[in-house]
Order: structure tokens, then C-alpha cells, then sequence
């Protein structure tokens, strides 16, 4: 599944991440922790379900990037981590088991790839879709968004408190 997609459910799990005010160091490194293993176990599901990739690879990780970074600078400082932990184990994955492979692609590098070693990416366990009959991906890409959305929606509280950049109050 296009990275998008694996970026929205990060971005899903880090607006349901806490109701609590403030974190100590302990519960960062707690919710940082199961943010990634959350991001990893996202990632999974969305690869194993049926999908076609509707959005160009490059244009795809370029936009991905932008949002990574653009998250990650505008959360508050006790988020950061968390919001960065979350969202690398959602494109974890990939980076393990298809960097190599994408970099010689597009850059015509020879680096070594290996065989993958997340099982969602083992041809017998993927939902990619290559005959063209992408019925099933759209309905599971607008499902993805509108979960997710849903997600963001009904936590809008503590989204909007951790990606507050301002303190009005100090």
C-alpha cells in the first residue's frame, strides 16, 4: 500500500496515543514504544488487504516526507518522540524490507536486497494487486481514509493539544 495510507493510520494511532495532560519520561518512552509496535501492526494489516497503488512511488514517499517531517515539527516537545516513533514504525516495513530495492530503481544504484522479512511482503501473504482490477483497493484506500479520519475526528481534542505549537496559557 502506498505510504499515504500507512502514514494516515500513524497519524490515527497518535491521536488516540492519550487523554492525559501531561507525560513523564517513563510514559513517553511507553507510548513512543507502542506507537511503533502499533505502527508495525498497522502497516501489516493495510499490506495484507487488497490494494492497488494509486499514487505515483515517487510522488508518494516525496509527500509522505513532507507530512513525517512536518508532524514531527509541529507536535509539541514531549510528543515528538512519540509522533516520530509512531509514524517510523509505520513505514518501518517497508524501509526494511523494499528501500534497497526502490534506491537501485530510482537511482540505478546495485545495492544488495534480500529476501523480505515481514511476511505481508512474501508474494503468498500480500494484497498487492497487479492485474489491474483495483475495484476492491478503492474501496479498502476510502475505508482506510474514513477510519482513520473517524479516528482523528472523535480525538480532535488531545490531536489538537499535541500538535498546539503555542501555548496560549503560559
Amino acid at each position: 500500500m502506498n505510504v499515504l495510507f500507512h502514514i494516515a493510520a500513524g497519524t490515527a494511532i497518535i491521536a488516540n496515543s492519550s487523554k492525559e495532560e501531561t507525560l513523564s519520561s517513563k510514559d513517553q518512552l511507553t507510548k513512543t514504544f507502542t506507537g511503533f509496535t502499533l505502527g508495525v501492526i498497522s502497516h501489516g494489516i493495510l499490506d495484507y488487504s487488497p490494494h492497488c497503488y494509486p499514487v505515483n512511488s515517487k510522488v508518494d514517499v516525496i509527500v509522505s516526507l513532507i507530512i513525517i517531517i512536518a508532524l514531527i515539527l509541529l507536535s509539541q516537545k514531549v510528543w515528538k518522540f512519540i509522533v516520530g516513533g509512531t509514524l517510523f514504525g509505520c513505514i518501518f516495513p517497508d524501509l526494511v524490507d523494499l528501500s534497497p530495492g526502490m534506491i537501485n530503481s530510482l537511482f540505478g544504484m546495485h545495492l544488495p536486497t534480500f529476501p523480505p522479512v515481514f511476511p505481508w511482503h512474501f508474494p503468498e501473504y500480500s494484497g498487492s494487486i497487479y492485474s489491474g482490477d483495483c475495484d476492491v483497493s478503492f474501496v479498502n484506500h476510502l475505508l482506510t481514509l474514513f477510519v482513520c479520519g473517524g479516528m482523528v475526528w472523535l480525538n480532535r481534542k488531545i490531536f489538537v493539544k499535541i500538535f498546539k505549537r503555542i501555548n496560549i496559557h503560559s
